[in-house]
């Protein structure tokens, strides 16, 4: 994810903070040191000392997640730390509805696990006539110290199992919700209606933000929202996607650039050419970067028109094979940022699939059935 920053690395999972999370950690700093007492300096530090602990809570929960998926093969690249929460990289959830059930159920387990810890301990570590008296408990979730910090992450870590076991996909207990219907009528009429009841959820809880509730009830109902909405399109996708090859998508009429050239000399074909990201092939065919056509137009302005290829292109671009399937395609041109894939066969550039040219053939083939893709020949010509 863009401006994310990685902090630390466990169980070889790298965790990444996004910029925005800093809006939070200030939050948490002026609640704490400006609305709340004693206020000042201390309360400031206590508020991003709790902040911090809070999103260990949170590194926990998706660790745990990203964990049992490994134990699946999922590959899990890296856990990014959002105000709202985090969110773990997997390269998808398990198609088998036990293995989802087990990934989904196994963060909010990490929690309850933790929690029963604590209160288990509370006796030991605060006082726990507080929890006869709810104005009294109240008052010392939010004063600052040791009490405060425990009680208040104790009520956080069980709100946080409680709030993701709600049945709103996608949040875990939307995929729970959807893998217990898939062992009953299918992966793809359990992600329609798990859609459809995360999305009815999320317009409930954005009114109840709107009305009093607040403004991240608010974010958060956006983001479960169009959450759902893009968990159930990618499900789509790889229905209608996993099984045509590459070959039946790439387009071979792709002109190509050298490392020789100048910016100058390719930017004059977007004169008379659509195409806007060209492949840099090496002289024996073997596929050495992309210039995008974004970048080409930004270095023309930066340098010049005389500044070389080799310089300008782009070389962390994945490359597929006539053989791999659509959807593994798509997926890795989404996870390194690239709008097109290069295709190559026996080290050779052959041709190139870009965004557009999925998004035109998963729509075709959602119009007309997966049926009509045998229309097509498997070798490009």
């Amino acid at each position: 994810m863009r401006w994310s920053y990685r902090i630390f690395r466990a169980f070889g999972i790298d965790v990444r903070v996004h910029a925005t999370f800093f809006f939070i950690v200030a939050y948490f700093a002026y609640v704490w040191g400006a609305a709340r007492e004693p206020g000042g300096i201390y309360g400031a530090l206590y508020g991003v000392v709790l902040v911090v602990l809070l999103f260990a809570l949170v590194v926990m929960h998706e660790l745990t997640h990203s964990l049992v998926a490994r134990r699946f093969g999922v590959g899990v690249r890296d856990i990014t730390l959002l105000p709202i929460g985090g969110m773990a990289a997997m390269e998808e959830m398990p198609r088998e509805p036990r293995q989802e059930l087990l990934v989904a159920v196994a963060g909010p387990a990490s929690n309850v696990a933790l929690g029963l810890v604590m209160a288990a301990l509370a006796p030991l570590l605060v006082d726990t006539s507080l929890f006869s008296d709810f104005g009294r408990l109240s008052d010392a979730l939010l004063a600052p110290g040791f009490q405060g910090a425990y009680l208040y992450l104790l009520f956080v870590n069980v709100m946080l199992a409680v709030f993701n076991l709600l049945p709103a996909f996608p949040m875990d207990g939307g995929r729970v919700f959807r893998s217990i219907l898939a062992m009953r009528m299918g992966r793809a009429k359990a992600t329609r209606v798990a859609v459809g009841t995360g999305q009815v959820f999320a317009v409930g809880l954005g009114l109840l933000g709107v009305f009093g509730g607040g403004i991240m009830m608010v974010v958060v109902a956006v983001f479960i929202f169009f959450g759902a909405q893009a968990e159930g399109r990618g499900d789509e996708m790889k229905g209608v996607l996993d099984d045509l090859l590459v070959a039946k998508a790439v387009n071979v009429h792709i002109q190509t650039a050298s490392p020789e050239q100048s910016i100058g000399d390719l930017a004059a074909r977007l004169f008379h050419t659509y195409q806007a990201d060209f492949p840099v092939v090496a002289p024996d065919g073997s596929v050495l970067g992309v210039v995008t056509r974004d970048r080409l137009i930004s270095l023309l302005g930066r340098h010049g028109p005389e500044f070389p290829v080799s310089e300008a292109m782009r070389v962390d671009v994945p490359t597929g094979r006539l053989t791999d399937s659509v959807y593994d395609a798509f997926q890795r041109m989404q996870s390194s940022g690239s709008r097109v894939m290069p295709i190559v066969e026996e080290g050779r550039f052959v041709g190139m699939v870009s965004l557009e040219d999925i998004g035109e053939v998963f729509a075709l083939l959602s119009a007309t059935g997966p049926e009509f893709a045998g229309r097509v020949p498997r070798e490009p010509t």
